[in-house]
Protein backbone atom coordinates (compact mmCIF):
# COMPACT_ATOMS: atom_id res chain seq x y z
CA UNK A 1 0.00 0.00 0.00
CA UNK A 2 1.17 3.51 -1.17
CA UNK A 3 2.32 5.99 1.75
CA UNK A 4 -0.09 8.73 1.55
CA UNK A 5 1.86 12.08 1.40
CA UNK A 6 0.58 15.62 1.13
CA UNK A 7 1.07 17.89 -1.55
CA UNK A 8 3.61 20.73 -1.31
CA UNK A 9 0.65 23.00 -2.79
CA UNK A 10 -1.32 21.68 0.64
CA UNK A 11 1.96 22.39 2.97
CA UNK A 12 2.56 25.87 1.34
CA UNK A 13 -0.95 27.01 1.81
CA UNK A 14 -1.56 25.85 5.64
CA UNK A 15 1.42 27.41 6.92
CA UNK A 16 1.39 30.50 4.37
CA UNK A 17 -0.13 32.92 6.89
CA UNK A 18 3.16 32.41 9.00
CA UNK A 19 5.47 33.02 6.21
CA UNK A 20 3.77 36.04 5.75
CA UNK A 21 3.71 37.19 9.51
CA UNK A 22 7.83 36.57 9.13
CA UNK A 23 7.97 38.38 5.81
CA UNK A 24 6.29 41.71 7.93
CA UNK A 25 8.52 41.47 10.48
CA UNK A 26 11.68 41.38 8.37
CA UNK A 27 9.87 44.60 6.38
CA UNK A 28 9.45 46.13 9.59
CA UNK A 29 13.18 45.59 10.73
CA UNK A 30 14.77 46.80 7.15
CA UNK A 31 12.32 50.39 7.42
CA UNK A 32 13.68 50.77 10.91
CA UNK A 33 17.02 50.47 9.82
CA UNK A 34 16.35 52.38 7.52
CA UNK A 35 14.54 55.31 9.07
CA UNK A 36 17.53 55.40 11.57
CA UNK A 37 20.06 55.74 8.11
CA UNK A 38 17.94 58.53 7.09
CA UNK A 39 17.52 60.28 9.74
CA UNK A 40 21.18 60.39 10.17
CA UNK A 41 21.23 61.29 7.08
CA UNK A 42 19.52 64.21 7.17
CA UNK A 43 20.94 65.45 10.58
CA UNK A 44 24.68 64.93 8.74
CA UNK A 45 23.21 67.16 5.69
CA UNK A 46 21.76 69.34 8.37
CA UNK A 47 25.16 69.98 10.09
CA UNK A 48 26.94 70.33 6.95
CA UNK A 49 24.54 73.30 5.54
CA UNK A 50 25.70 75.17 8.98
CA UNK A 51 29.20 74.90 8.81
CA UNK A 52 29.30 75.53 5.51
CA UNK A 53 27.60 78.75 5.69
CA UNK A 54 29.47 79.60 8.97
CA UNK A 55 32.91 78.72 6.68
CA UNK A 56 31.66 81.55 4.34
CA UNK A 57 31.57 84.18 7.02
CA UNK A 58 35.11 83.87 7.96
CA UNK A 59 36.92 86.44 7.02
CA UNK A 60 40.16 86.29 4.45
CA UNK A 61 42.88 86.23 6.66
CA UNK A 62 42.24 83.22 9.08
CA UNK A 63 44.73 83.91 11.89
CA UNK A 64 47.09 81.70 14.83
CA UNK A 65 46.68 80.71 17.97
CA UNK A 66 47.95 82.71 20.08
CA UNK A 67 48.55 85.97 17.81
CA UNK A 68 44.57 86.29 16.79
CA UNK A 69 41.27 84.59 17.17
CA UNK A 70 37.88 85.45 15.40
CA UNK A 71 36.59 88.72 16.78
CA UNK A 72 33.14 88.03 18.63
CA UNK A 73 31.91 90.87 16.90
CA UNK A 74 32.12 89.20 13.68
CA UNK A 75 29.25 88.12 11.22
CA UNK A 76 30.76 84.47 11.95
CA UNK A 77 30.17 84.90 16.03
CA UNK A 78 26.65 86.59 14.99
CA UNK A 79 25.41 83.48 13.05
CA UNK A 80 27.32 81.10 15.55
CA UNK A 81 24.74 82.57 18.28
CA UNK A 82 21.52 82.50 16.70
CA UNK A 83 22.85 78.85 15.56
CA UNK A 84 23.72 77.96 19.59
CA UNK A 85 19.49 78.48 20.04
CA UNK A 86 19.02 74.92 18.06
CA UNK A 87 18.39 72.44 20.84
CA UNK A 88 20.47 70.06 19.21
CA UNK A 89 23.61 72.27 19.04
CA UNK A 90 26.30 71.36 21.10
CA UNK A 91 29.88 72.38 20.08
CA UNK A 92 31.45 74.38 17.07
CA UNK A 93 35.24 74.62 16.88
CA UNK A 94 37.17 76.37 14.39
CA UNK A 95 41.13 75.14 14.75
CA UNK A 96 44.02 77.31 12.77
CA UNK A 97 46.60 75.79 10.54
CA UNK A 98 48.82 74.08 13.74
CA UNK A 99 45.72 72.63 15.12
CA UNK A 100 44.85 75.12 17.81
CA UNK A 101 41.17 76.47 18.85
CA UNK A 102 41.00 79.94 17.21
CA UNK A 103 36.86 80.00 17.69
CA UNK A 104 34.97 77.90 19.61
CA UNK A 105 31.55 78.06 20.99
CA UNK A 106 29.01 75.61 22.62
CA UNK A 107 26.14 74.48 25.45
CA UNK A 108 28.21 74.69 28.98
CA UNK A 109 30.25 71.54 29.96
CA UNK A 110 31.58 70.96 26.64
CA UNK A 111 34.94 70.48 25.81
CA UNK A 112 36.40 73.02 23.04
CA UNK A 113 37.81 70.03 21.02
CA UNK A 114 34.39 68.26 21.80
CA UNK A 115 34.11 68.26 17.71
CA UNK A 116 37.32 66.58 16.45
CA UNK A 117 37.78 63.79 19.49
CA UNK A 118 39.24 60.89 18.09
CA UNK A 119 38.91 63.04 14.16
CA UNK A 120 41.31 65.78 14.33
CA UNK A 121 43.06 64.11 11.06
CA UNK A 122 40.03 62.47 9.49
CA UNK A 123 38.98 63.90 6.01
CA UNK A 124 35.79 66.40 4.99
CA UNK A 125 32.63 64.84 6.27
CA UNK A 126 30.23 63.68 8.62
CA UNK A 127 30.91 61.02 11.58
CA UNK A 128 28.84 59.66 14.28
CA UNK A 129 30.49 59.59 17.37
CA UNK A 130 31.77 56.43 18.73
CA UNK A 131 29.03 56.46 21.53
CA UNK A 132 26.61 57.45 19.71
CA UNK A 133 25.22 60.75 21.47
CA UNK A 134 25.77 63.17 18.09
CA UNK A 135 27.02 63.90 14.42
CA UNK A 136 30.14 65.39 13.74
CA UNK A 137 30.53 67.15 10.27
CA UNK A 138 34.23 68.49 9.39
CA UNK A 139 35.12 71.18 7.38
CA UNK A 140 38.97 71.86 6.00
CA UNK A 141 38.89 76.03 5.26
CA UNK A 142 41.20 76.83 2.07
CA UNK A 143 42.31 79.89 1.30
CA UNK A 144 43.92 80.51 -1.99
CA UNK A 145 44.46 76.67 -2.46
CA UNK A 146 45.88 76.27 1.03
CA UNK A 147 44.28 74.87 4.23
CA UNK A 148 44.47 77.37 6.58
CA UNK A 149 42.18 75.42 9.49
CA UNK A 150 39.97 72.98 10.72
CA UNK A 151 35.81 73.27 11.19
CA UNK A 152 34.00 70.93 13.15
CA UNK A 153 30.27 71.02 13.99
CA UNK A 154 29.16 68.62 16.94
CA UNK A 155 24.84 68.10 16.55
CA UNK A 156 23.30 66.14 19.36
CA UNK A 157 20.85 63.19 18.06
CA UNK A 158 18.90 63.14 21.11
CA UNK A 159 15.65 64.05 19.06
CA UNK A 160 16.44 61.54 16.81
CA UNK A 161 17.20 59.16 19.29
CA UNK A 162 14.28 59.21 20.79
CA UNK A 163 12.25 59.00 17.86
CA UNK A 164 13.65 55.81 17.28
CA UNK A 165 13.10 54.35 20.52
CA UNK A 166 9.13 55.19 20.17
CA UNK A 167 9.43 52.85 17.08
CA UNK A 168 11.77 50.73 18.19
CA UNK A 169 9.47 49.73 21.16
CA UNK A 170 6.33 49.19 19.34
CA UNK A 171 8.79 46.99 16.64
CA UNK A 172 9.70 44.74 19.86
CA UNK A 173 6.29 44.47 20.94
CA UNK A 174 4.86 43.14 17.20
CA UNK A 175 8.32 40.70 17.67
CA UNK A 176 7.50 39.16 20.40
CA UNK A 177 4.22 38.10 19.31
CA UNK A 178 5.13 36.91 16.29
CA UNK A 179 8.14 35.24 17.35
CA UNK A 180 6.27 33.22 19.16
CA UNK A 181 4.00 31.76 16.45
CA UNK A 182 6.76 31.72 14.37
CA UNK A 183 9.22 29.18 16.62
CA UNK A 184 6.38 27.28 18.10
CA UNK A 185 4.93 26.53 14.67
CA UNK A 186 6.71 27.49 11.76
CA UNK A 187 9.84 26.58 12.54
CA UNK A 188 9.17 22.53 13.84
CA UNK A 189 6.52 22.62 10.57
CA UNK A 190 8.65 23.80 7.64
CA UNK A 191 11.62 22.00 9.20
CA UNK A 192 10.32 18.76 8.90
CA UNK A 193 8.05 19.41 5.62
CA UNK A 194 10.50 21.55 3.82
CA UNK A 195 13.45 23.00 4.91
CA UNK A 196 15.20 19.36 6.40
CA UNK A 197 14.31 17.73 2.91
CA UNK A 198 15.75 20.53 1.15
CA UNK A 199 19.23 21.21 2.84
CA UNK A 200 19.86 17.09 2.34
CA UNK A 201 19.14 17.16 -1.59
CA UNK A 202 21.63 20.70 -1.38
CA UNK A 203 23.89 19.29 0.48
CA UNK A 204 23.81 16.12 -1.83
CA UNK A 205 23.64 18.66 -4.90
CA UNK A 206 26.91 20.28 -3.65
CA UNK A 207 28.96 17.25 -3.56
CA UNK A 208 28.04 16.43 -7.08
CA UNK A 209 29.28 19.53 -8.25
CA UNK A 210 32.43 18.71 -6.82
CA UNK A 211 32.44 15.64 -8.60
CA UNK A 212 31.14 12.83 -5.72
CA UNK A 213 28.12 11.30 -7.74
CA UNK A 214 27.68 8.46 -5.55
CA UNK A 215 24.78 10.11 -4.08
CA UNK A 216 21.62 8.26 -2.81
CA UNK A 217 18.64 9.80 -1.25
CA UNK A 218 15.90 8.86 0.91
CA UNK A 219 13.71 11.75 2.52
CA UNK A 220 10.40 12.50 4.09
CA UNK A 221 7.86 14.82 3.50
CA UNK A 222 5.06 16.13 0.78
CA UNK A 223 4.60 13.67 -2.67
CA UNK A 224 6.56 16.28 -4.92
CA UNK A 225 9.64 16.07 -2.70
CA UNK A 226 9.62 12.46 -2.55
CA UNK A 227 9.81 12.62 -6.28
CA UNK A 228 12.19 14.68 -6.35
CA UNK A 229 14.20 13.02 -4.89
CA UNK A 230 13.92 9.98 -6.77
CA UNK A 231 14.88 11.79 -9.78
CA UNK A 232 17.65 13.30 -8.06
CA UNK A 233 19.13 9.32 -7.73
CA UNK A 234 18.25 8.65 -11.31
CA UNK A 235 20.12 11.80 -12.24
CA UNK A 236 22.71 10.94 -9.85
CA UNK A 237 22.93 7.08 -11.37
CA UNK A 238 23.37 8.65 -14.84
CA UNK A 239 25.75 11.23 -14.37
CA UNK A 240 28.29 8.43 -12.61
CA UNK A 241 27.83 6.55 -16.12
CA UNK A 242 28.06 9.22 -17.92
CA UNK A 243 31.18 10.68 -15.96
CA UNK A 244 32.54 7.49 -16.38
CA UNK A 245 32.53 7.30 -20.44
CA UNK A 246 33.61 11.19 -20.50
CA UNK A 247 36.64 10.30 -18.86
CA UNK A 248 37.55 7.46 -20.89
CA UNK A 249 36.79 9.66 -24.41
CA UNK A 250 38.27 12.76 -23.09
CA UNK A 251 41.56 10.13 -22.49
CA UNK A 252 41.23 9.36 -26.06
CA UNK A 253 40.41 12.54 -27.47
CA UNK A 254 43.46 14.19 -26.01
CA UNK A 255 46.08 11.79 -26.72
CA UNK A 256 44.68 12.05 -30.71
CA UNK A 257 44.59 15.91 -30.16
CA UNK A 258 48.51 15.26 -29.00
CA UNK A 259 49.68 13.20 -31.56
CA UNK A 260 47.78 15.46 -34.20
CA UNK A 261 49.21 18.95 -32.92
CA UNK A 262 52.72 17.33 -33.41
CA UNK A 263 52.45 15.82 -36.59
CA UNK A 264 51.12 19.23 -37.63
CA UNK A 265 53.53 20.89 -36.43
CA UNK A 266 56.18 18.81 -37.78
CA UNK A 267 54.89 18.57 -41.04
CA UNK A 268 54.55 22.11 -41.48
CA UNK A 269 58.20 22.35 -40.55
CA UNK A 270 59.75 19.81 -42.46
CA UNK A 271 57.48 21.89 -45.71
CA UNK A 272 59.27 25.00 -44.58
CA UNK A 273 62.50 23.48 -44.30
CA UNK A 274 62.17 21.57 -47.72
CA UNK A 275 60.98 24.96 -49.38
CA UNK A 276 63.97 27.14 -48.19
CA UNK A 277 66.10 24.45 -48.97
CA UNK A 278 65.30 24.63 -52.29
CA UNK A 279 65.33 27.89 -52.88
CA UNK A 280 68.70 28.63 -50.94
CA UNK A 281 69.89 25.97 -53.65
CA UNK A 282 68.45 27.33 -56.20
CA UNK A 283 70.06 30.96 -55.28
CA UNK A 284 73.44 29.43 -54.08
CA UNK A 285 73.44 28.35 -57.75
CA UNK A 286 71.98 31.36 -59.78
CA UNK A 287 73.90 34.20 -57.76
CA UNK A 288 77.50 32.68 -57.55
CA UNK A 289 78.66 32.73 -60.49
CA UNK A 290 77.05 36.62 -61.26
CA UNK A 291 79.00 37.23 -57.72
CA UNK A 292 82.42 36.09 -59.20
CA UNK A 293 81.99 37.88 -62.04
CA UNK A 294 81.19 41.40 -59.81
CA UNK A 295 84.05 40.70 -56.89
CA UNK A 296 86.57 40.05 -60.64
CA UNK A 297 85.35 43.75 -62.31
CA UNK A 298 85.73 45.38 -58.38
CA UNK A 299 89.50 44.20 -58.33
CA UNK A 300 90.23 44.86 -61.92
CA UNK A 301 88.41 48.56 -61.43
CA UNK A 302 89.98 48.91 -58.61
CA UNK A 303 94.01 47.51 -60.11
CA UNK A 304 92.96 49.79 -63.27
CA UNK A 305 92.46 52.85 -60.91
CA UNK A 306 95.21 52.31 -58.60
CA UNK A 307 95.65 56.31 -58.19
CA UNK A 308 92.23 57.21 -57.63
CA UNK A 309 91.24 56.66 -54.04
CA UNK A 310 87.41 56.90 -54.32
CA UNK A 311 87.55 54.28 -57.39
CA UNK A 312 89.24 52.24 -54.96
CA UNK A 313 87.02 52.39 -51.65
CA UNK A 314 84.20 52.19 -54.02
CA UNK A 315 85.41 48.78 -55.47
CA UNK A 316 86.44 47.33 -51.69
CA UNK A 317 82.95 48.04 -50.49
CA UNK A 318 81.83 46.05 -53.59
CA UNK A 319 83.85 43.42 -52.99
CA UNK A 320 82.74 43.35 -49.14
CA UNK A 321 79.15 43.75 -50.15
CA UNK A 322 79.22 40.58 -52.64
CA UNK A 323 81.34 38.85 -50.21
CA UNK A 324 78.27 39.51 -47.41
CA UNK A 325 75.91 38.90 -49.95
CA UNK A 326 77.59 35.22 -50.33
CA UNK A 327 77.97 34.76 -46.83
CA UNK A 328 73.62 35.44 -46.76
CA UNK A 329 73.50 33.03 -49.30
CA UNK A 330 75.24 30.58 -47.83
CA UNK A 331 73.62 31.11 -44.39
CA UNK A 332 70.13 30.73 -45.83
CA UNK A 333 70.85 27.30 -47.04
CA UNK A 334 72.39 26.17 -43.41
CA UNK A 335 68.83 27.47 -42.51
CA UNK A 336 66.91 24.09 -42.93
CA UNK A 337 70.01 22.07 -40.75
CA UNK A 338 70.02 22.58 -36.83
CA UNK A 339 73.25 24.47 -35.77
CA UNK A 340 75.58 24.31 -32.57
CA UNK A 341 77.49 26.96 -31.15
CA UNK A 342 80.92 27.60 -32.40
CA UNK A 343 84.14 28.97 -30.31
CA UNK A 344 84.14 32.60 -31.98
CA UNK A 345 84.01 35.58 -29.73
CA UNK A 346 83.33 38.85 -31.76
CA UNK A 347 83.14 42.56 -29.89
CA UNK A 348 79.62 43.88 -30.13
CA UNK A 349 80.48 47.29 -29.85
CA UNK A 350 82.55 46.93 -33.28
CA UNK A 351 79.84 45.22 -35.25
CA UNK A 352 77.40 47.54 -34.17
CA UNK A 353 79.80 50.69 -35.10
CA UNK A 354 80.76 48.98 -38.40
CA UNK A 355 77.29 47.97 -39.03
CA UNK A 356 75.70 51.65 -38.35
CA UNK A 357 78.50 53.06 -40.38
CA UNK A 358 77.36 51.12 -43.40
CA UNK A 359 74.02 51.50 -42.95
CA UNK A 360 73.24 55.45 -42.41
CA UNK A 361 74.53 56.00 -45.73
CA UNK A 362 72.00 54.77 -47.10
CA UNK A 363 68.80 56.15 -48.51
CA UNK A 364 66.02 56.42 -46.00
CA UNK A 365 68.35 55.89 -42.91
CA UNK A 366 69.82 59.52 -43.33
CA UNK A 367 66.30 60.23 -42.79
CA UNK A 368 66.46 59.02 -39.24
CA UNK A 369 67.90 59.73 -35.88
CA UNK A 370 69.82 56.79 -35.76
CA UNK A 371 72.54 55.93 -32.45
CA UNK A 372 73.91 53.66 -30.06
CA UNK A 373 74.34 53.68 -26.32
CA UNK A 374 76.48 50.66 -24.47
CA UNK A 375 77.63 50.09 -21.10
CA UNK A 376 81.29 50.77 -20.12
CA UNK A 377 83.61 48.29 -20.51
CA UNK A 378 84.46 45.81 -23.00
CA UNK A 379 81.17 43.59 -24.67
CA UNK A 380 82.56 40.19 -25.88
CA UNK A 381 79.94 37.66 -26.96
CA UNK A 382 80.10 34.08 -28.22
CA UNK A 383 79.11 34.30 -31.80
CA UNK A 384 80.49 35.06 -35.05
CA UNK A 385 80.98 38.73 -36.43
CA UNK A 386 79.64 38.52 -40.13
CA UNK A 387 76.49 36.38 -39.04
CA UNK A 388 75.68 38.98 -35.81
CA UNK A 389 76.06 41.84 -38.54
CA UNK A 390 73.75 40.13 -41.00
CA UNK A 391 70.92 39.78 -38.05
CA UNK A 392 71.78 43.67 -36.62
CA UNK A 393 71.39 44.81 -40.72
CA UNK A 394 68.65 42.95 -40.68
CA UNK A 395 66.71 44.30 -37.54
CA UNK A 396 67.93 48.02 -38.38
CA UNK A 397 65.91 47.60 -41.89
CA UNK A 398 63.24 46.68 -40.29
CA UNK A 399 62.99 49.78 -38.15
CA UNK A 400 63.62 51.76 -41.16
CA UNK A 401 60.74 50.20 -42.62
CA UNK A 402 58.21 50.28 -39.90
CA UNK A 403 59.48 53.94 -38.68
CA UNK A 404 58.65 57.47 -40.44
CA UNK A 405 61.11 60.51 -41.48
CA UNK A 406 61.96 61.39 -38.16
CA UNK A 407 61.83 58.96 -35.82
CA UNK A 408 64.58 57.02 -33.66
CA UNK A 409 66.66 54.09 -34.09
CA UNK A 410 68.56 53.40 -31.13
CA UNK A 411 70.60 50.22 -30.57
CA UNK A 412 71.84 49.37 -27.16
CA UNK A 413 73.88 47.11 -25.57
CA UNK A 414 74.71 45.75 -22.10
CA UNK A 415 76.10 43.37 -20.22
CA UNK A 416 74.46 41.47 -17.35
CA UNK A 417 76.43 38.97 -15.43
CA UNK A 418 77.78 36.08 -17.97
CA UNK A 419 74.72 37.37 -20.78
CA UNK A 420 75.27 40.04 -23.28
CA UNK A 421 71.90 41.77 -24.32
CA UNK A 422 71.58 43.75 -27.77
CA UNK A 423 68.82 45.96 -28.55
CA UNK A 424 67.21 47.58 -31.03
CA UNK A 425 64.58 50.00 -30.23
CA UNK A 426 62.55 52.20 -32.98
CA UNK A 427 59.80 54.51 -32.38
CA UNK A 428 57.67 53.53 -35.77
CA UNK A 429 54.09 51.86 -35.96
CA UNK A 430 54.29 48.93 -33.70
CA UNK A 431 53.22 45.51 -34.50
CA UNK A 432 50.02 43.83 -33.94
CA UNK A 433 49.55 40.68 -31.28
CA UNK A 434 48.31 38.92 -34.12
CA UNK A 435 51.65 39.24 -36.10
CA UNK A 436 53.61 38.91 -32.59
CA UNK A 437 52.64 35.14 -32.70
CA UNK A 438 54.31 34.84 -36.36
CA UNK A 439 56.97 37.55 -36.47
CA UNK A 440 60.05 34.91 -36.72
CA UNK A 441 57.76 32.27 -38.71
CA UNK A 442 59.90 31.77 -42.30
CA UNK A 443 57.88 33.71 -45.23
CA UNK A 444 55.30 35.53 -42.86
CA UNK A 445 55.28 39.48 -43.87
CA UNK A 446 53.37 42.17 -43.58
CA UNK A 447 54.53 44.29 -46.43
CA UNK A 448 53.52 44.38 -49.71
CA UNK A 449 54.20 42.18 -52.31
CA UNK A 450 57.58 42.91 -53.81
CA UNK A 451 58.59 44.71 -50.32
CA UNK A 452 59.68 41.59 -48.42
CA UNK A 453 59.87 37.69 -48.33
CA UNK A 454 59.37 37.16 -44.74
CA UNK A 455 62.65 35.60 -44.64
CA UNK A 456 64.53 38.01 -42.54
CA UNK A 457 63.41 37.33 -38.77
CA UNK A 458 63.33 33.63 -39.33
CA UNK A 459 67.09 33.85 -40.65
CA UNK A 460 68.13 35.89 -37.69
CA UNK A 461 66.29 34.17 -35.19
CA UNK A 462 68.20 30.96 -36.75
CA UNK A 463 71.39 32.48 -36.08
CA UNK A 464 70.83 34.00 -32.64
CA UNK A 465 70.08 30.28 -31.98
CA UNK A 466 72.85 28.93 -33.59
CA UNK A 467 75.17 30.86 -30.90
CA UNK A 468 72.86 29.46 -28.42
CA UNK A 469 71.05 32.12 -27.58
CA UNK A 470 68.26 33.96 -28.39
CA UNK A 471 65.44 36.75 -29.89
CA UNK A 472 62.20 38.29 -28.46
CA UNK A 473 60.41 41.16 -30.04
CA UNK A 474 57.92 43.49 -27.75
CA UNK A 475 55.85 46.05 -29.11
CA UNK A 476 53.00 48.69 -28.76
CA UNK A 477 51.30 49.66 -31.66
CA UNK A 478 52.16 53.03 -32.48
CA UNK A 479 54.68 53.37 -30.44
CA UNK A 480 57.25 51.46 -31.48
CA UNK A 481 59.39 48.23 -31.31
CA UNK A 482 62.04 46.51 -29.01
CA UNK A 483 63.91 43.18 -30.70
CA UNK A 484 66.46 41.80 -27.93
CA UNK A 485 69.33 39.51 -28.65
CA UNK A 486 70.69 37.61 -25.88
CA UNK A 487 74.03 36.61 -26.39
CA UNK A 488 76.32 34.27 -23.96
CA UNK A 489 79.04 36.49 -23.07
CA UNK A 490 82.97 35.44 -24.23
CA UNK A 491 85.93 36.47 -22.54
CA UNK A 492 88.21 39.47 -23.01
CA UNK A 493 91.53 37.57 -23.79
CA UNK A 494 89.73 35.25 -26.32
CA UNK A 495 91.08 36.38 -30.05
CA UNK A 496 88.13 38.52 -31.54
CA UNK A 497 87.39 37.74 -35.07
CA UNK A 498 88.17 40.56 -37.35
Amino acid sequence: MTRYRPSLIVSILAFLGLLLILTWLLFSILAFKTAANDLYAQKGEHARTLLKVFVTLLPDSIPTYPEGFIPPDSQASWYVQKLSEESAFSRLTLLDRNGKPIFSAGRDGSDSYSPFQGLSNSADGSYIRPDGSGIIHLITVMRDGVAVGKAGLLLSLAPEKARLNRSRQMLITYFVLDFILLFCLGSFVLSRIVVNPINRLLAATEKITGGQYAQNLHVSGSAELARLATAFNEMATALRTKDRQVAMQMADLEKANSDLCLAREEMIRTEKMASIGLLAAGMAHEIGTPLASIMGYAELSAGDQSDTSAIKDYARRITEDCSRIDRIVRGLLDFSRPRTPGGESADVREVVAATLDLMIQQGVFKQLNINSKFDDGQLIARCDQHQLQQVIINLLLNSRDATPAGGTVTVRGRCEGKNIFLDVIDSGSGISEESLKRIFDPFYTTKPPGKGTGLGLAISARIVEGFGGRITVASTVGKGSTFSIWLSAGHAEEEVVS
